[in-house]
C-alpha cells in the first residue's frame, strides 16, 4: 500500500469518529472499511455506509471508483487497514503490551487491564478481536489520552504472529502457554512453538521486555535468548506470590495478606501471576493489584461459576482444546462436592491428532472415575470408547433429549466445549434438572 494512500486515509481518520466494518453498528463520522469474507462482500454496503453517515467507505471493488468523493478505492480494503494501524502505531509513544499464547490469553489481558487501570489510562482487546482484523482495530482505538495498550493476539497457523507484531509493534511480552491448540492450522506441536515464538523474535530484535513463563517448559526454554528476561515464579521473578490454594477459588498470599479470587485452578494462577507482574512493572502497589484481581469474575463463557441448589456449574463453553479440557476436568475433580458430572464437547482444529486427543479425554475420566460423563460430538466418540460408562450424542439437541428427565443433586458440574457447540445453551437445562 503505497504511502501517500494511508497518509490520505490517516487525515481522514484524524478527523473521524473511528472506524468500523459493519454498517449495522456504524456510528456517524466513522470510516467504513469493506471487507470481504468467505460469504460476503463489504463493498457492496459501501454506500449505504455514506448513506447511514460515515464519514468515508474504504472499498476495492474498482466498479466503485470515482463515484462518489465519500468513497475511496484501494487496491485491498484489508491491506489499507492493516496499513493505517501501522502508520497510527509508529505515531504513539506508549508502552504497549502484546500477548499470546494457547490459553488464557482473554483472562491474562482482563485481569491485567484491571491492575492497570489503577494508575493508567488503558486501551486494550475488546472481546476476542485479536487476529489480523481485530488487532488493526485494536491498534485503532488507541487514542492520545491512554497512557498504555494491552494487544491480545491469535493465532492458528505460521506466520500470524510475525504480523500481528509488525502491526501493534509490543514494547513489553508474554506468551501464557504453549500446547497443541489450533495445531491443525500449525500442522503440528512444532509448529504451534514455532508461531507463538514469533512474539519473542520480535521483542527480541526491537529490544522489547519479556515475561516468561518458567512453569511451562516450552517456554522457559527460549529464556535463554533474552539478557534479562523476568520470570514468572522463583529467582527471576520480581514479585513474592504463595499459592495457599487453587480450588474451589484461588487464594494466594503476598506479604502475609491473603487474597482470594473467584478464578480456578494451577492454570489462573500463572494468569494472575503475569498480572501482578505487569503491576510491578508499572509501578503499581501489589496489594491494591491483588486486590483488583480478587473483584475480577469471569464471563462470557469463561470459568464461570454459577451455584444452582445444591450443585455448582462450571460454565466452559467458550472454548477447548486438549490442555484446557485436562486442566478443567482436573480442577473440578478437586472442588469440594461429592458428585461430579462433565459435559463436554468436541475439541477442534486438532487435524490428525483428534482422534487421540479425544481418546485422552476419555481415558482421564475413566481414570478420575467421574461419575457422570456426557460427551457430545463426532469426536467424543472416542472418548466414549475408552470410557465405557459415559454417554455418548452426536450433538447438542440429543444431548438435552436424554438429561431433561435426570436429577443432579451435589455435584460439581462442568460445562465445556469448542465454540461451534455452544454448549453455554444448555445451562438453563442444567439449572432445572438441578436439585
Amino acid at each position: 500500500m503505497k504511502n501517500t494512500v494511508i497518509e490520505k486515509l490517516y487525515n481522514s481518520y484524524l478527523s473521524s469518529s473511528g472506524i468500523c466494518t459493519d454498517t449495522r453498528k456504524l456510528i456517524k463520522n466513522s470510516i467504513y472499511f469493506a471487507l470481504k469474507g468467505p460469504n460476503f462482500d463489504g463493498n457492496n454496503y459501501a454506500k449505504d455506509a455514506i448513506a447511514k453517515g460515515a464519514k468515508l467507505s474504504v472499498v476495492d471493488d474498482f466498479s466503485l471508483k470515482g463515484k462518489s468523493n465519500d468513497i475511496m478505492y484501494v487496491e485491498d480494503v484489508l491491506g489499507a487497514l492493516q496499513g493505517l494501524a501501522i502508520y497510527h502505531r509508529g505515531k504513539l509513544d506508549i508502552p504497549v503490551i502484546g500477548l499470546t499464547g494457547s490459553n488464557g490469553k482473554t483472562t491474562t489481558k482482563n485481569l491485567m487491564e484491571k491492575v492497570l487501570a489503577l494508575k493508567y489510562k488503558v486501551a486494550a482487546t475488546r472481546g476476542n478481536l485479536n487476529n489480523h482484523i481485530g488487532v488493526p482495530l485494536t491498534v485503532l482505538e488507541i487514542k492520545d489520552q491512554h497512557d498504555i495498550a494491552i494487544v491480545e493476539m491469535g493465532a492458528s497457523a505460521v506466520g500470524e504472529i510475525e504480523l500481528l507484531s509488525k502491526i501493534s509493534r509490543p514494547t513489553i511480552g508474554m506468551i501464557t502457554n504453549i500446547s497443541n491448540a489450533h495445531v491443525e492450522g500449525f500442522e503440528n506441536l512444532e509448529g504451534v512453538i514455532r508461531g507463538k515464538s514469533e512474539l519473542f523474535d520480535f521483542l527480541l530484535k526491537n529490544g522489547g521486555k519479556v515475561i516468561i513463563n518458567n512453569e511451562d517448559e516450552i517456554i522457559n526454554n527460549f529464556s535463554k535468548r533474552f539478557k534479562d528476561p523476568i520470570n514468572l515464579t522463583g529467582g527471576g521473578s520480581i514479585v513474592n506470590v504463595q499459592l495457599i490454594e487453587s480450588v474451589p477459588n484461588l487464594k494466594f498470599k503476598i506479604k502475609g495478606d491473603v487474597f482470594e479470587s473467584s478464578l480456578f485452578g494451577d492454570y489462573n494462577f500463572q494468569n494472575i501471576l503475569f498480572a501482578l507482574t505487569i503491576a510491578k512493572i508499572f509501578e503499581i502497589d501489589l496489594k491494591q493489584a491483588s486486590n483488583e484481581v480478587s473483584k475480577y469474575f469471569p464471563e462470557n463463557n469463561r470459568s464461570e461459576k454459577i451455584y444452582e441448589k445444591s450443585n455448582c456449574i462450571i460454565l466452559d463453553a467458550y472454548n477447548a482444546n486438549p490442555k484446557s479440557m485436562s486442566n478443567a476436568i482436573k480442577s473440578i475433580n478437586r472442588f469440594p462436592n461429592k458428585n461430579k458430572v462433565v459435559i463436554l464437547g468436541d475439541m477442534n482444529e486438532l487435524g490428525v491428532e483428534a482422534k487421540l486427543e479425544h481418546q485422552k479425554i476419555g481415558t482421564l475420566t475413566k481414570q478420575l472415575e467421574i461419575e457422570k460423563c456426557f460427551f457430545v460430538g463426532k469426536n467424543m466418540k472416542y472418548a466414549h470408547q475408552i470410557n465405557k460408562s459415559s454417554s455418548w450424542f452426536l450433538d447438542r439437541s440429543s444431548l438435552e433429549d436424554e438429561i431433561v428427565n435426570h436429577k443432579i443433586k451435589k455435584a460439581d458440574i462442568l460445562i465445556k466445549g469448542s465454540r461451534s457447540f455452544e454448549l453455554e445453551m444448555i445451562l438453563p437445562l442444567v439449572r432445572r434438572i438441578s436439585a
